[in-house]
């Protein structure tokens, strides 16, 4: 079975990375998606288990809004995640905790001076990841 992480932020890219994911996992079945979208942390929040909550309703919202009422794809599985903590370590840590095939993940496009400054959770996480990683760039 292919396992696939698919880290979600809720941008549009993150709709055409999901997009992509179940494209991959239809074509590649039996496999198992896991939504995984990841909560900076922030020492002032206390309300940790609500906002992983509503992360995962958010979650299961958005593959509605991209998907539609349409089910899954035979033999695919999905479930869903949240977890708190720095996005590209994060994303990397869930990916070998699961044993992921495949990390799929959007990319925001950005160049220069605000790649720089902003970093590249994606470029982090195709040099850490143990396995492969597919990028997702936004649709123009």
């Amino acid at each position: 079975m292919l396992r696939v992480l698919v880290a979600l932020d809720f941008s549009d890219c993150s709709r055409v990375a999901l997009s992509e994911a179940f494209a991959v996992a239809e074509r590649w079945s039996p496999a198992s998606l896991l939504l995984l979208t990841v909560i900076p942390e922030q020492p002032d929040v206390g309300e940790g288990m609500d906002l992983v909550e509503q992360s995962v309703d958010d979650l299961r919202r958005m593959v509605r809004a991209v998907r539609g009422e349409r089910a899954n794809p035979p033999g695919v599985t999905v479930q869903f995640s949240a977890v708190q903590g720095a996005p590209a370590e994060a994303i990397v840590a869930q990916a070998q905790q699961i044993r992921a095939d495949l990390v799929v993940v959007g990319t925001h496009g950005r160049k220069g001076l605000d790649r720089l400054i902003l970093g590249s959770v994606a470029e982090t996480v195709v040099r850490n990841a143990h396995c492969s990683v597919l990028t997702v760039k936004p649709r123009a």
